[in-house]
């Protein structure tokens, strides 16, 4: 059976793209590391193709075997890197311009461990891109899980926070560069109901065979008008509170400090 994501995810994808490649332009990005490669409700390890389409090398850990003929389809190429200790790969040291996740520090129990190797394994930029909880969508979707019983599987609600990240990176001894947020469509984010089948299937949401309607758009080169217009309203000049209230996805970008 063929799960296919839904429709806020296929704006995600674009929002995301979007962000991806202007991030690649401003700060002359070449390498990235995507770790855990994985996805939520949605097809892992494609997160990172936009940076592969802006012209990064790019390489993941602990892909899912079965989105890699994906990067095949569209002749991106990508390097594929397995480790049973996230926080101690074998990968060297600063090997990558770059080292991101997508909503996953939220959920290793070892959070400190895991920072600490991302910024081992990067020369200058840690990103992370986390689930907004100051989104209505957010506050909907938990209440879906108290009423039906449903233990909350989706991390820790305080990484959900970008001040809360922001004041975690520094901690670690980063600098904050960039607190931003991304995928804030006119709509709120999951209201848990599609969740709650999801949930109910009682299987990993990885492993499932995904379609996203995004490989299609990203072959063609062309994506629907109304992403676009979605794109628009995301991109309306509001104060930052105003925007917290929209985005679906905050971001926080962090460089390492130099020696002094």
């Amino acid at each position: 059976m063929i799960e296919t994501e839904g429709k806020g995810v296929d704006y995600e994808r674009y929002a995301l793209r979007q962000l991806f490649h202007a991030l690649v332009h401003k700060y002359g990005l070449e390498s990235i590391l995507e770790i855990p490669a994985k996805g939520e409700k949605a097809m892992p390890s494609i997160y990172s193709l936009a940076f592969a389409e802006a012209g990064c090398r790019v390489a993941l850990v602990n892909p899912e075997p079965l989105s890699m003929a994906v990067w095949q389809d569209l002749e991106l190429p990508v390097i594929c890197n397995t480790s049973d200790d996230l926080a101690g790969t074998d990968l060297p040291s600063s090997g990558f311009d770059l080292v991101w996740d997508f909503h996953y520090l939220s959920r290793h129990p070892e959070k400190t461990a895991l920072l600490n190797e991302m910024i081992r394994l990067s020369a200058r930029y840690i990103l992370h891109v986390g689930v907004n909880r100051f989104n209505p969508g957010f506050l909907s979707h938990r209440l879906v899980h108290r009423l039906f019983s449903i233990p909350w599987n989706h991390g820790d609600t305080d990484f959900m926070s970008p001040f809360h990240v922001s004041r975690f990176f520094r901690a670690a001894g980063l600098d904050t560069i960039r607190i931003g947020v991304v995928d804030a469509p006119p709509f709120p984010d999951s209201l848990g109901i599609r969740d709650l089948k999801l949930h109910k299937k009682g299987t990993d949401l990885n492993k499932i065979r995904w379609h996203s309607r995004t490989i299609g758009w990203m072959k063609n080169g062309s994506y629907p008008q109304k992403l676009k217009a979605y794109y628009l309203f995301e991109k309306l000049p509001l104060p930052f509170p105003a925007k917290l209230t929209t985005s679906h996805l905050f971001y926080v970008l962090s460089e390492k400090r130099k020696p002094i």
